[in-house]
């Protein structure tokens, strides 16, 4: 974006993390960042900002090199490292180009942008526009002043932004966009909710206008309508006015019921090549089983409400069972992944779910209540239909505990220096470990998803075998604990190969590199 220079030091000022009276706890920054990690943070970010395109190619591959930079910065990562992990990136992006005119004359254009409040539903979907939308939003938090949480809530969640026709007569539906592009906007501008980074959300904010909309089923008109709030604000009231029905037991639901199995739903889960490409594949479980779908999500949805504690409990759920999906799920299809070994199936894409999930967290802290419950209850959805798009890999608990460690190592484990060293002696805290090869790979994914699990332990992991059994219908259940998110790190780490030199780059598991990444 043509940003001037003041403009990108307000876009992307020192990164703070601090939250004032938050829903949930937020991720904590370890650590090993210093002035001067900051610094060469902030040069690369105001560097991509002003130089690429959201999208590297014409193909909508998503330009994720300011997430890289965030999580690793997050976990410590020096200058050194972080002007490294940038320059990974910067090789094949996209040039940023100006977006063309909007049909108005250029003396307007001049005076109130190609896009601005009166014509901005005009170009929705149309990439070439990106720039035209940074500046929009960039004009509306820095010359207009508006706050980022009154932004997202217009430009989101508003009644205007979602069902409300554009002058073409077509509405804009851009709470489907923010979660469009197996979640990608979501992603973008949760980093820059998270870490007070007005230039995240604009870039996130842009990015989601361009989008398609995706799975729109999941969006009805209703929930934009006054009697779906008056529902809303009877239950608060009443909170046991329903029955509270675990994520986890929809989940269990989901798994058991056979007109969601793979083959019915045309996903045979039986090799690597899922059938379509995702994305179509994703399309295709929408158009098939949206509403079966939502008939389970709604067991869930309706004690949803806008409670800070509903919230918080909710979201503890949905970490839990994303993390079930992306960990146990591809333990149990551990032999239908691209990896030789056969140990582990990283799904490239419910790996999605659980390091989007995270940024899920600063936007519940950010919102209005009502938006935050709004948010929450749109992006379980599309979890579970993600899920269903990816074969409903099975969820065998018991056998999972039986199958992996809550004590994940390195192949070589560092040497014992003394012989009173207290066990265990080779990796007494198996995060630590996992933190370090995160850090320096190249896969840009690894360290999202790894920092979401790590956030999880950190807050979850506490969890003590039984704790699930009387609230969820899910097989096994009764032996879930804390150790679920350091058991699915490890495989993950051990899929993409703890990382040092000599060894080849290793990716997550899926079957068309063409995919919107």
């Amino acid at each position: 974006m043509d940003a001037t220079a003041e403009q990108l030091k307000a876009l992307f000022p020192t990164p703070d993390t601090d939250v004032v009276s938050a829903v949930i706890r937020t991720p904590t920054r370890y650590p090993g960042w210093s002035s001067e990690s900051v610094r060469a943070l902030l040069e690369c970010m105001r560097d991509n900002h002003h130089r690429f395109h959201i999208f590297f190619n014409e193909r909508g591959f998503h330009n994720h090199s300011t997430h890289h930079l965030l999580a690793i910065f997050a976990m410590g990562a020096d200058a050194t490292l972080l002007k490294a992990a940038y320059q990974t990136h910067v090789v094949y992006q996209r040039p940023a180009f100006e977006s063309p005119e909007a049909g108005e004359t250029k003396e307007q254009q001049t005076s109130t942008g190609i896009i601005n409040e009166t014509n901005w539903k005009e170009h929705l979907g149309d990439e070439k526009y990106y720039q035209a939308y940074a500046a929009f939003f960039t004009s509306l938090l820095l010359e207009k002043n508006k706050t980022v949480q009154s932004v997202i809530e217009e430009y989101v969640f508003s009644k205007d932004a979602n069902i409300i026709p554009s002058k073409n007569g077509n509405k804009p539906h851009m709470l489907a966009r923010y979660h469009g592009g197996f979640l990608h906007p979501l992603i973008h501008a949760g980093y820059g909710t998270e870490f007070n980074l007005p230039g995240m959300v604009v870039e996130g904010l842009a990015q989601a206008v361009v989008h398609d909309v995706w799975a729109l089923p999941f969006y009805p008109d209703e929930l934009w309508t006054s009697s779906l709030s008056t529902k809303l604000g009877s239950l608060v009231i009443s909170p046991k006015a329903a029955e509270d029905v675990h994520a986890l037991t929809v989940l269990a639901r989901i798994v058991k019921d056979p007109e969601l199995a793979p083959e019915r739903v045309g996903m045979p889960y039986s090799t690597v090549q899922l059938g379509p490409q995702p994305a179509q594949a994703l399309f295709k479980v929408v158009d098939v089983a949206a509403g079966k779908i939502g008939e389970y999500a709604d067991a869930w949805i309706k004690t949803l409400v806008p409670d800070r504690a509903v919230l918080r409990r909710k979201f503890e759920e949905l970490a839990w069972m994303v993390t079930l999906m992306y960990g146990i799920g591809g333990w149990a299809g551990r032999e239908k992944g691209s990896d030789e070994k056969g140990e582990f199936n990283a799904d490239f894409f419910n790996m999605h779910l659980v390091t989007s999930s995270l940024m899920v967290v600063s936007q519940l802290n950010t919102l209005s209540l009502s938006s935050a419950a709004l948010l929450l209850r749109v992006h379980f959805v599309n979890c579970l239909a993600v899920y269903v798009s990816r074969g409903r890999p099975p969820l065998p608990i018991a056998a999972f505990y039986g199958g992996t460690t809550a004590m994940p190592a390195p192949p070589t484990a560092p040497p014992v220096s003394a012989k009173d060293t207290l066990p265990p002696a080779g990796t007494p805290n198996a995060w630590l470990a996992i933190v370090q090869t995160t850090l320096v790979h190249p896969d840009e994914h690894l360290c999202k998803a790894q920092r979401a699990l790590l956030h999880y332990a950190e807050v979850y992991g506490g969890a003590e075998p039984g704790a699930f059994a009387a609230l969820t219908e899910l097989e096994g259940a009764e032996l879930l604990d804390g150790t679920l998110f350091v058991r699915a790190a490890g495989l993950t780490a051990g899929r993409l190969r703890f990382h040092k030199p000599g060894n080849a780059k290793m990716i997550f598991d899926r079957e068309d590199q063409e995919v919107p990444d």
